[in-house]
Formats: structure tokens, C-alpha cells, sequence
């Protein structure tokens, strides 16, 4: 047995999935591994930090200061 990684993009993931899925599965096992790139996860820890509730709040320079 012989074990393959790839890391793909979603434009070919499907077509990727959808050649294994028609292989025969007696002599394949898919694990699929659907991790979240990390730039997401710190991209969600920015908004969630993030204090600004209304538009006025957005303008202040102080705001600009979380991103940093």
C-alpha cells in the first residue's frame, strides 16, 4: 500500500474526489484531511478582536491601531 499527499485548491478538488470515487474501492481508502489554511484562522482572530461597532468607530485612527 502506498499513501499520496496533496494539498489542492477547490477548483480541482471536486474533479480530484470525484476520479477516486470512481476507482475501485476495494483497493483504495480516501482520507480526507480537510484542514482551514492557517492565514483563515488569523484572519478570524483579527475580526474577533476587532472593537469597532459603528461606522464612526471604523473612521477613528485608534481603530487602525488593532491591525497593526
Amino acid at each position: 500500500m502506498h499513501t499520496i499527499k496533496l494539498q489542492v485548491e477547490d477548483n480541482i478538488y471536486e474533479h480530484i474526489m470525484f476520479f477516486l470515487n470512481n476507482l475501485n474501492r476495494k483497493d483504495l481508502k480516501i482520507i480526507e484531511n480537510k484542514s482551514t489554511p492557517k492565514i483563515l484562522d488569523e484572519d478570524l482572530t483579527l475580526f474577533s478582536n476587532h472593537t469597532a461597532n459603528l461606522i464612526d468607530d471604523w473612521k477613528d485612527d485608534s481603530e487602525d491601531d488593532i491591525w497593526k
